[in-house]
C-alpha cells in the first residue's frame, strides 16, 4: 500500500472517529421524532435505512454498522447518517421542489466538482446500458418515473427523496445525467454531504448492475 492510500485511509479513520465521540452524545429520541424516523429504542442498537438498506447506530460507541453485522458501514454511508443526526434543523420539511444541485442552498461552489465526480461517471457508465440501468433501479426498490429516459426516484433516508435522471447517448449527442433534490435538503443535511449521498446513490445503482 502506498503511503499516499495509507494516509487518505488513516484520515476517514480519525474522521469518523471524531464523529463516533460526538454521537455518543446526541439525544437520539428527539432526532428520530423530528426527522419523523421510525424505530427508535432504548435499546443500544438503533435501526437506520438508507437507500433501503438497513443500519445500526450503536449509541454506545457512535458507531455505525451494517444490520446484524460488526463489520461498520463504509465511509460515505456512515458520513451521511452522522451528517443526518447532527446537522439536520429543529424542524425540517420538504419543500416538494425539485432542483439540480447547483440550485441547492449553498452547494453552488461546488457544482463542478459534483459533474465531475458524480453526473460525469454516472452518464458515462451507463451509455448504452439503459435496460442495465432499468433493471438495476428496480433491483434497488427505486421508484420508476416517466422523466428522462431511465428515471428514478428513491429515499436516501425516509425524509429525503432524491431523483436520479439518464438519458441515453445518440451519434449525435452523448448520455447525459442529472440528479435533482428536493429544494429545502438543507435543513436535512449539510450542502456537502449532500454529494456523498448523490455518489451512494449512483455507486449503488453502478454496482447493482455491474457497470461500476
Amino acid at each position: 500500500m502506498s503511503e499516499k492510500i495509507r494516509e487518505v485511509k488513516n484520515n476517514y479513520k480519525d474522521v469518523i472517529i471524531s464523529w463516533e465521540q460526538k454521537a455518543v452524545e446526541w439525544d437520539f429520541k428527539t432526532k428520530y421524532e423530528q426527522l419523523g424516523l421510525v424505530g427508535y429504542t432504548k435499546e443500544k442498537m438503533l435501526p437506520i435505512t438508507f437507500y433501503g438498506k438497513e443500519y445500526w447506530i450503536n449509541r454506545e460507541n457512535g458507531g455505525i454498522y451494517k444490520a446484524g453485522e460488526e463489520r461498520k458501514a463504509g465511509f460515505d454511508t456512515a458520513m451521511s447518517i452522522y451528517s443526518l443526526f447532527f446537522h439536520s434543523v429543529e424542524h425540517p420539511r420538504n419543500a416538494g421542489i425539485w432542483v439540480p444541485f447547483r440550485d441547492v442552498k449553498r452547494a453552488a461552489p461546488f457544482t463542478e466538482a459534483f459533474k465531475r465526480t458524480i453526473l460525469q461517471p454516472f452518464s458515462a457508465a451507463f451509455e448504452g446500458q439503459l435496460e442495465k440501468l432499468l433493471v438495476a433501479g428496480e433491483k434497488l426498490g427505486f421508484e420508476r418515473i416517466t422523466y428522462s429516459d431511465a428515471g428514478f426516484q428513491a429515499m436516501a433516508f425516509s425524509c429525503m427523496p432524491i431523483q436520479f435522471l439518464f438519458w441515453d447517448g445518440d451519434e449525435e449527442f452523448p448520455a447525459q445525467a442529472n440528479i435533482l433534490f428536493d429544494s429545502e435538503i438543507t435543513d436535512y443535511i449539510h450542502e456537502e454531504t449532500v454529494v456523498l449521498i448523490a455518489g451512494e446513490g449512483t455507486k449503488r445503482l453502478m454496482g447493482t448492475a455491474g457497470v461500476l
